[in-house]
């Protein structure tokens, strides 16, 4: 005979049920957009926080968390151009009165890599207008936007104020480079790589974009040589690896929540 043995009782169905239509809520959520679900409860958590904070009438940065919710946006929607834009466009409309200049030029700045991460060059380059002194890692941006623009002769001198500071900058000689090519001078732009490595011979990237421009203009025992020692720097160097194409169509936004 069975003992210890337990019916089922309507409130075990009830359970069963729930748990059913929870996990079944859970596979939905997991499979739809944004993929990053890390940053979607993150993003939920930075509201919370904010609602919560309004509720107790607490003092806070309301300009830091229209911020943070666009950086959450942007890398949760890379394909949507509003919604990070929307927030911060509110993160500047709300920056206290108090606050330094130098906050303002940040959000300028940050808003200008949002920009460029979601494929808006054009507004990019008018936020990095409004920064009257751009940082070093700044200036290969501009120059790309204004190469974007078809202002080459701008583009130049930003290229060139990148080796003004630092003049084995692999970054400075890249730019060159790409902006003489732009333009029709290729044999320019393999001129300016010929400077960089009389300056600096570890640069496997810049040997493979010499390899592509020698290729370019029929010289392919050049190119073969060219990627033969790029490969000798850095064996694993891809053939798509290039600093132009990163800094025009970046695959991630270097922003960081605050």
């Amino acid at each position: 005979m069975i003992t210890n043995f337990k019916q089922r009782t309507k409130k075990d169905d009830i359970k069963l049920v729930v748990w059913l239509i929870v996990g079944f809520l859970l596979v939905v959520w997991f499979c739809t957009p944004p993929g990053n679900k890390f940053l979607q409860v993150c993003f939920w958590g930075n509201n919370t926080q904010m609602f919560i904070a309004k509720l107790k009438h607490e003092d806070t940065n309301e300009y830091i968390f229209h911020r943070n919710n666009a950086v959450y946006l942007a890398k949760m929607f890379p394909k949507d151009n509003k919604k990070a834009i929307v927030e911060m466009d509110k993160a500047i409309a709300t920056l206290p009165n108090y606050a330094k200049e130098e906050e303002l030029l940040t959000l300028y700045r940050e808003r200008a890599q949002i920009h460029m991460f979601l494929g808006n060059y054009k507004q990019a380059l008018n936020d990095y207008a409004r920064i009257k002194n751009p940082g070093f890692n700044d200036y290969l941006r501009i120059a790309m936007l204004y190469k974007i623009a078809g202002n080459y002769r701008v583009a130049l001198s930003y290229c060139n104020s990148i080796l003004s500071i630092d003049n084995t900058a692999f970054a400075g000689f890249a730019c060159l480079a790409d902006i003489y090519d732009t333009v029709g001078y290729t044999e320019s732009a393999i001129r300016v790589w010929d400077l960089a490595f009389d300056r600096r011979k570890n640069l496997p990237r810049g040997y493979l974009s010499r390899a592509l421009l020698k290729k370019k203009i029929g010289d392919m025992k050049g190119y073969e040589e060219d990627l033969a020692k790029a490969r000798e720097y850095s064996p694993s160097i891809r053939l798509d690896d290039s600093i132009i194409n990163d800094t025009i169509h970046p695959k991630i936004l270097s922003l960081t929540i605050r």
